[in-house]
């Protein structure tokens, strides 16, 4: 299938939050304050969906009422951007209400991740749809704004020219749980970069997300083709070592391994547990032994910040020798 790209992102903008999982019942009124003031200062009008507000077995909706919001959504033309409120759980009950062609024939940006993995890689798959796996709401809720992850989320969706090349974030923070104590200090740490675990160069479309949620499409129609991608893939702050490596396995087993170009992991809460002598590299030495391809861990993405905007479906390249991943075309129209 051909791929649609949305219209970039221009200053003044308006930027519709959706919550396609869980609702946003369980943050604070002075978070979203802040939220919507970070976007609004970064140069772009917000405004959150009330549906973000509704409670139907712990997500902001029915199945249907939820597609119904985000099909609406991509039909408004007052609506320059589609940005999810966070993630959370079952944006799989969407997906037999989604108008796929719909999608395709009004291409906005969309962007998200964790749960929202479900909907990058379905309208990317079912639509053709370049959209992005990135910050969302929750992300704009604390005090660290962080200067690379607004540069690369400004620069990724506002400008609709190639080669744009990826490097690591000069620091981070790993405190996934920032929004539950916004008068605590966080800890920028400096970025160490990159983790190279199999050195390579290597061109592919990229895909992937959080990595228990695009396992839940295995089986399913809706899993997405591999061949030749570039995958990457996160876990967050509720993850561990033991099912860490499960999942790991469970990609080598259903054979996605051994299509892909490349192998990108990001950076994984160290409340995890994984660290130390159970860090990733430990974990999937014997499950990528055979495997000849660029294998990297700690990237700028996943659930410690700062998080990158990567655009699902575009063309791409990835050098560890040079430690930058190349977008090779435009994201945005």
């Amino acid at each position: 299938m051909d791929l649609v790209k949305p219209n970039k992102l221009r200053e003044g903008d308006n930027i519709l939050v959706v919550a396609p999982s869980s609702n946003m019942l369980a943050l604070s009124s002075e978070a979203v304050t802040r939220g919507i003031r970070n976007i609004e200062e970064i140069g772009f009008n917000v405004t959150i969906h009330p549906s973000c507000r509704g409670n139907y077995k712990g997500t902001s909706g029915s199945p249907r009422d939820r597609a119904k919001v985000l099909m609406n959504a991509f039909e408004d033309n007052s609506v320059d951007a589609i940005m999810c409120f966070w993630g959370g759980y079952n944006s799989n009950d969407l997906l037999d209400y989604i108008d796929w062609d719909l999608i395709r024939n009004n291409p906005k940006i969309f962007i998200g991740y964790s749960d929202i993995t479900i909907l990058n890689t379905t309208f990317y798959q079912q639509s053709g749809l370049v959209n992005f796996q990135g910050p969302a709401f929750i992300t704009f809720t604390h005090d660290f704004l962080m200067e690379w992850e607004v540069q690369v989320f400004k620069q990724v969706l506002m400008k609709s020219t190639g080669n744009y090349v990826l490097t690591p974030s000069p620091v981070y923070v790993d405190d996934p749980l920032y929004f539950r104590k916004p008068d605590k200090l966080v800890e920028k740490k400096p970025n160490p970069g990159w983790n190279i675990i199999k050195e390579g160069k290597t061109t592919g479309r990229l895909i992937g997300g959080h990595i228990g949620t695009l396992l839940v499409l295995a089986g399913t129609r809706f899993w997405p083709d591999f061949d030749d991608k570039i995958l990457f893939v996160e876990e967050d702050e509720e993850g561990n070592p033991k099912n860490l490596r499960r999942l790991f396995r469970q990609l080598e087993q259903i054979g996605v391994l051994e299509k892909i170009k490349a192998f990108l992991i990001g950076r994984i809460p160290k409340s995890t547990g994984i660290c130390d002598d159970l860090y990733v590299s430990t974990l999937v030495e014997d499950i990528i032994e055979s495997y000849n391809y660029p294998i990297i861990t700690e990237m700028d993405f996943g659930h410690t910040n700062p998080i990158a905007t990567v655009p699902i479906g575009i063309k791409a390249e990835i050098s560890t020798f040079e430690e930058k991943l190349t977008f090779l075309e435009p994201c945005v129209k």
